[in-house]
């Protein structure tokens, strides 16, 4: 099921463009919710040393990269709420994919139960 999830936000997203018009401003709520959840779920797979605090790099790194993002927008461009309005939508979105991909994360680090 989050297969599907995740392959039907791709999807949407590809169709989203650079406007501050509504298919943009979903366009980073997903990149940011994605990002996010990719790096938690890659850490928490393949990083045992940073296994338990895998969602909070996730998170970061998805911060971290919006913010150097619209850093390079804004000085080409200017236009500070518009820059801002797309930093905030992705780390928005990025919180959101946080909370989901250590939901994910709870239910697979679970002992099963026989």
């Amino acid at each position: 099921m989050y297969k599907n999830i995740f392959i039907g936000l791709l999807v949407i997203s590809s169709f989203a463009s650079a406007s501050n018009g509504f298919k943009s401003e979903l366009s980073h709520f997903i990149g940011g919710l994605i990002m996010a959840a990719l790096v938690a779920y890659l850490v928490f797979k393949y990083s045992y040393q940073y296994k338990s605090k895998s969602v909070l790099i996730g998170f970061l790194v998805s911060s971290f990269y919006v913010t150097i993002d619209q850093l390079i927008d804004y000085v080409k461009d200017g236009e500070f709420l518009n820059q801002l309005l797309d930093f905030s939508v992705h780390i928005i979105g990025a919180i959101i994919g946080a909370y989901l991909i250590s939901l994910y994360l709870r239910k697979l680090n679970k002992p099963n139960k026989i």
